[in-house]
């Protein structure tokens, strides 16, 4: 994301990719689902996160192919914790009925296509993208080099050096509060009853509408877990989620394929974007945890902004809030 902002700002990026692809981290799933992250209150933080959305609606529209699917969410209040913090979101946020709203069961019903018994927060322009086709789309144009593990940024002939490296960033500022979760997708084939979805459904996990005849369900969030096996048994947590949330809706879906990788999460749950402390020329952007298809593009205008010296596209109090320099 920042390559592809840097390019258009006139700025020669290079990336180096440890490994054989790209998108071979957690962006190696099939497709995933953007959202901002739902906080009651505006503050500092969902500022990010809802400029971020909003970033990223703009910048999948300007894509020919990145398999974008904006058929929006129904976030399910299917708990009393959700029903207040949803109903004070839309109050406190104050967006337009175009962008965001309550329904209730039988109207949340209606627009996913099949019954629900929840009410629902709606987000019409939420959905799903293709992460491959939106990592290459992003490096278009632009030089990149697989298979180059850096040991030492220092080495790298360059003006600034970022760290976006995922998990990888743990070689290199040992001393940030982050951690690693683990979490699976199950790829089900659709029954003429799930086929029948036409919204994304979330509810603790969640389910995309079938694409090419399969749904993916997603996803499960293990912290104790820093592998990418692939355990049957979360297969059987994705499917129990969705019984649990839509009962009926899980009967006669078989597992096709499925994936786990790990994402990185800050201590205070939020992204760790800016300059490195002590350095003039090393920035990071990292621990994007599950919401990284909308805060990464945010966060790569925010680390161009720093490198070219502009105004910054966000307010101060969100900047301050995503600097690596809060937790010292």
């Amino acid at each position: 994301a920042l390559a592809f902002v840097l390019k258009n700002a006139g700025v020669t990026p290079v990336v180096y990719e440890a490994s054989d692809a790209l998108a071979s981290g957690a962006s190696g799933n099939p497709f995933g689902l953007y959202n901002p992250r739902l906080n009651a209150l505006r503050t500092p933080q969902s500022d990010f996160y809802i400029s971020a959305y909003s970033m990223a609606l703009r910048t999948f529209a300007t894509f020919d192919d990145v398999g974008w699917m904006p058929s929006g969410a129904l976030h399910l209040m299917n708990d009393d914790k959700k029903e207040r913090r949803y109903s004070q979101m839309v109050q406190n946020w104050n967006w337009d009925e175009g962008h965001m709203r309550l329904v209730d069961a039988d109207e949340a019903s209606e627009i996913a296509g099949i019954q629900l018994a929840f009410d629902a927060l709606h987000l019409p322009q939420s959905g799903s993208v293709s992460l491959k086709k939106l990592c290459a789309a992003y490096m278009n144009d632009v030089d990149y080099h697989l298979n180059a593990p850096v040991d030492d940024p220092d080495s790298l002939d360059s003006d600034a050096v970022v760290l976006a490296s995922g998990p990888g960033v743990f070689k290199f500022l040992p001393d940030l509060p982050l951690g690693k979760v683990r979490g699976q997708i199950t790829q089900v084939r659709a029954t003429p009853q799930s086929e029948k979805l036409k919204c994304h459904l979330c509810y603790g996990g969640y389910m995309m509408p079938a694409r090419e005849g399969v749904h993916v369900l997603g996803s499960t969030f293990q912290r104790w877990l820093d592998h990418s096996q692939v355990l049957e048994q979360d297969d059987a947590e994705n499917l129990d989620k969705l019984a649990q949330n839509i009962p009926g809706l899980e009967s006669g879906l078989e597992v096709v394929d499925h994936r786990a990788a790990v994402r990185v999460t800050s201590r205070d749950h939020f992204p760790v974007v800016g300059r490195v402390s002590g350095r003039r020329d090393m920035y990071v952007s990292t621990a994007h945890g599950s919401h990284g298809i909308v805060s990464s593009i945010m966060a790569a205008h925010v680390i161009a902004d720093m490198i070219l010296g502009r105004p910054y596209c966000l307010g101060t109090d969100s900047v301050e809030a995503l600097s690596p320099e809060r937790f010292i």
